[in-house]
């Protein structure tokens, strides 16, 4: 393993803007396992957070009917009218709450470059101000074009520590 270099979000780029809107939107999912919930009269506590597939724990249900309406994998089927209505139902969730252009955390880091390669190493971790710092082992401002900036681990041990307590 190489040396370890550590990062932050360079804040104000596309990169950090995408993964804000990410962290601000997050919350709003609570309100769609709830909806979600009423709608099936079970309730729901495991699903993918993604406006345009449905896809529960099919492990939670108790009720045949609902069963019925998703694939083994939890994904909603569409060749019922009860399906395909419940996944209108689910759209009407989700616009209303706002979360149409939700995109995942991890989808975000691939467009931007914010990955690992095979046998690298890479740890981050989410502040109260919704920044991402990052430890790795290889340069991941030049993979990602200058989208976070190199700091000193000490800095990323304090940034982290403070996160720590802030949350103790």
């Amino acid at each position: 393993m190489s040396k370890t270099q550590c990062f932050k979000i360079k804040r104000g780029t596309v990169y950090d803007k995408a993964a804000k809107e990410h962290f601000e939107l997050l919350p709003k999912w609570k309100n769609v396992f709830s909806r979600l919930s009423d709608l099936l009269e079970e309730e729901i506590t495991k699903m993918a957070f993604s406006p345009h597939i449905l896809r529960l724990d099919p492990s939670e249900f108790t009720k045949e009917e609902n069963k019925k309406l998703f694939r083994k994998d939890g994904v909603l089927k569409s060749n019922t009218n009860k399906a395909k209505n419940l996944f209108k139902d689910y759209q009407k969730i989700i616009e209303e709450e706002g979360l149409s252009k939700f995109e995942e955390l991890r989808h975000i880091n691939f467009i931007y470059g914010v990955m690992r390669m095979r046998h690298q190493h890479l740890e981050s971790f989410r502040t109260s101000e919704n920044d991402i710092y990052y430890k790795a082992d290889f340069d991941l401002e030049k993979k990602t074009n200058g989208l976070v900036i190199p700091i000193s681990e000490i800095e990323y041990e304090e940034k982290y520590l403070e996160e720590l307590k802030k949350k103790a």
